[in-house]
């Protein structure tokens, strides 16, 4: 399937391949990359708003998993399947991080 390093200073990812561990820093600024899964969609360069959303999500331990919906009570299908939408605005990402903070991949 494959990860995206994610350089949330300039607004780029990357696709590479499994076990991929090279560069560690941005090649066009030097910021330290974040490796996501390859389900994290990022928005586009422009939308600073999502980019600021996902760095959010990203710090407070949400590292685009799936959440399963058996977890959560009071489950509603979406079009994304049975799996929690992760928010694409910071007001929706505080809310989230409130509503699942148990589900939190960060290591207490």
């Amino acid at each position: 399937m494959g990860a995206k390093h994610v350089c949330f200073a300039c607004r780029k990812a990357v696709n590479v391949p499994d076990g991929a561990t090279d560069p560690l820093r941005c090649t066009n600024c030097t910021a330290e990359l974040v490796v996501l899964p390859n389900r994290f969609r990022p928005p586009k360069q422009r939308e600073e708003d999502q980019w600021a959303t996902a760095r959010y999500l990203v710090e407070h331990g949400y590292c685009y998993e799936h959440l399963a919906p058996n977890q959560f009570p009071g489950w509603a299908t979406t079009k994304y399947g049975n799996y929690v939408q992760y928010p694409v605005n910071l007001w929706e990402g505080k809310e989230f991080v409130e509503q699942y903070g148990a589900f939190t991949s960060r290591r207490r």
